[in-house]
């Protein structure tokens, strides 16, 4: 599959088939795609966290927020990647986002080529989470990201004047993401 194809397959999925589990080494398969990303100044600051047993997933997705679209029983995602910083290698603030969005895009495009989704959650509980896990304090939680087999459908579609950038959720449970065109999106010289 082309990148272009598999950045098409990757949508942010909040609906997942529960009967499908994830391994450890169905994780840490991902997260071996995020190792080789770049890094600022090539620290490797970024540190993973797996999870895949049920209870700790759910004890996880309680300190999660997904919007208006609870990771509710019956379609919970089967597994969570954390990314974090660690700051004892580097503990330099501007680098920790920059690095985090490249290896979580990473992971997503990962679990896209194995016919799964994901959606990466930045708001969640810190201290709780952190306290759940039991991190060193040098371990900071970046994102959280929910990983599964998808148990919902989306479709993009080219956005049209007027149209909302909020994705739609039809009466048969497929979500229509509209793009906005690619002519809107790149800026050039004037004349050019």
């Amino acid at each position: 599959m082309k990148l272009k194809d598999l950045v098409i397959k990757s949508r942010s999925i909040r609906a997942y088939d529960e009967t499908c589990t994830l391994s450890k080494e169905d994780l840490l398969e991902l997260v071996d795609h995020a190792r080789f990303c770049p890094t600022a100044g090539n620290a490797q600051a970024l540190k993973f966290y797996v999870s895949w047993e049920t209870d700790e997933v759910n004890a996880i997705a309680e300190h999660t927020h997904w919007g208006k679209d609870r990771p509710y029983p019956g379609i919970r995602c089967t597994g969570f990647i954390l990314i974090l910083q660690d700051t004892a290698i580097d503990d330099r603030a501007w680098a920790w986002w920059r690095d985090a969005g490249i290896a979580a895009q990473t992971i997503m495009l990962a679990a896209a080529e194995r016919d799964l989704g994901g959606l990466m959650i930045g708001s969640f509980d810190r201290e709780p989470l952190e306290k759940l896990l039991s991190l060193d304090e040098h371990l900071k939680i970046l994102l959280v990201l929910a990983v599964g087999k998808p148990a919902e459908t989306s479709v993009l579609e080219e956005m049209q004047e007027g149209d909302s950038t909020l994705p739609l959720r039809d009466e048969n449970n497929v979500t229509h993401v509209k793009k906005r065109p690619l002519q809107e999106l790149v800026l050039s010289r004037k004349g050019e």
